[in-house]
């Protein structure tokens, strides 16, 4: 089944009605792609003062829990938002920090030195190729092709499982898809819906669900909670599992708004 626009009368008349039901809201977004526009670095992903205060208000509202689930490395995702009394997750959810939580999932720490192994393998063979380059993150390390010229596509990411499969047998690393980006992880069967169904245990009270995301990282957490909650891509695709979708990265702004009105 398709998603539905979100700003049709309809889709916020369902939303405001399903608020209405729940006395707080725990609000999961994604960054790169959702509260910052895409950049071939990541570097340069500066969320806007617009909604630093957009999101801050929301925190105080006393009703809104927030957590930033990212791909980004726990440090950098604190000082990229740089907002503080709200949950952070950094590499896909393997690590967790809020003001009343911590999380690091085991796998990650049993898989941190085949990792750094598997880093040193690629980065040898990616050595000759202009715009390929690795992010090294604790837990996680990403391959970023975003600036490789298209005839080199193909060479990148055959390094790439070239080096996987030099691992195949240990079942420590796996990996993930993201725009224009392939990721090595520990294999943890973890995920974004995961970190966000675990976050939702450890809150105290009864919160209704809301995720916003752009990426193929979060189909997971749009599957895990599409039935309890509200899940909504940025931007219009037929085969993801959200139920709702916005235009692009410059709606999410108009989507704080909407979210306000209804809990204040």
């Amino acid at each position: 089944m398709s998603p539905i626009y979100f700003f049709e009368k309809k889709s916020l008349n369902r939303f405001g009605n399903k608020i209405k039901q729940y006395p707080r809201i725990a609000l999961f977004l994604d960054f790169d792609g959702t509260l910052v526009t895409i950049q071939k670095n990541p570097s340069r992903c500066i969320l806007s003062g617009e909604m630093k205060e957009q999101l801050k208000s929301l925190a105080d509202s006393g009703r809104i829990y927030i957590t930033i689930l990212s791909g980004r490395s726990l440090p950098d995702i604190k000082r990229m938002a740089g907002i503080r009394n709200i949950c952070y997750g950094g590499n896909h959810g393997l690590v967790i920090s809020g003001s009343d939580m911590t999380y690091v999932h085991p796998k990650a720490l049993s898989a941190k030195p085949f990792i750094d192994k598997a880093v040193r393998m690629l980065s040898n063979e990616i050595a000759g190729i202009d715009g390929a380059w690795i992010e090294r993150k604790r837990f996680t390390a990403s391959l970023h092709y975003r600036s490789v010229r298209r005839g080199d596509v193909l060479s990148v990411k055959k390094a790439f499982y070239k080096i996987i499969a030099e691992f195949s047998g240990d079942r420590r690393l796996a990996v993930i898809k993201g725009k224009m980006v392939l990721e090595l992880a520990p294999d943890a069967s973890w995920n974004k819906g995961s970190a966000a169904l675990w976050i939702l245990r450890n809150l105290k009270g009864k919160y209704l669900p809301v995720y916003v995301g752009d990426d193929w990282t979060d189909e997971n957490a749009f599957r895990a909670l599409s039935k309890m909650g509200i899940t909504i891509r940025v931007g219009k695709s037929a085969k993801t599992a959200a139920s709702y979708y916005l235009k692009s990265q410059r709606e999410v702004s108009e989507f704080f708004k909407r979210v306000k009105e209804f809990v204040v």
